[in-house]
């Protein structure tokens, strides 16, 4: 099974959000996410975020900056730890690899997101949510509808 984590960096008022605009994969392509990325081999979920954060943004947090506040997996197929942060160093992301970063104001979500950001996105601003136990949510595959 695959693990990946992607993270939501908002600035500390909560009125921006750092978004990347994905190529791949090809089912995400044109579609807005969060920042991240695969796991590696005996890498911590956490460390990941920080790894993957820096090197698609250019801005370095730390471990302690970030929640992990959902877990989305897809038995046999794919596990995903979901983070937020809320720091000011929103503002300072930029686009370092091929997949442009975007600093949206949360009025202003675009409507190309990648579905599920629908509902985690104001997850995450919860302030009445207690995040000491991530919420777990388990994907089902889609049934292929006939032509």
């Amino acid at each position: 099974m695959k693990k990946y984590v992607t993270g939501f960096l908002f600035s500390k008022d909560a009125s921006h959000l750092v978004l990347i605009k994905k190529k791949n994969p090809p089912w995400q392509c044109g579609l807005f996410n969060g920042v991240g990325g695969k796991i590696e081999a005996n890498e911590l979920s956490v460390d990941a975020m920080v790894r993957e954060f820096i090197e698609e943004t250019g801005v370095t947090t730390h471990k302690t900056d970030w929640t992990c506040y959902a877990k989305i997996y897809r038995p046999h197929y794919y596990d995903v730890d979901v983070y937020f942060a809320h720091s000011d160093l929103a503002f300072s992301a930029k686009t370092i690899e091929q997949e442009p970063v975007h600093i949206i104001k949360l009025t202003e979500l675009p409507n190309n997101i990648i579905p599920n950001l629908q509902w985690l996105i104001p997850l995450a601003l919860d302030k009445q949510a207690d995040f000491l136990i991530p919420v777990l949510l388990q994907e089902v595959a889609q049934a292929r509808t006939k032509a």
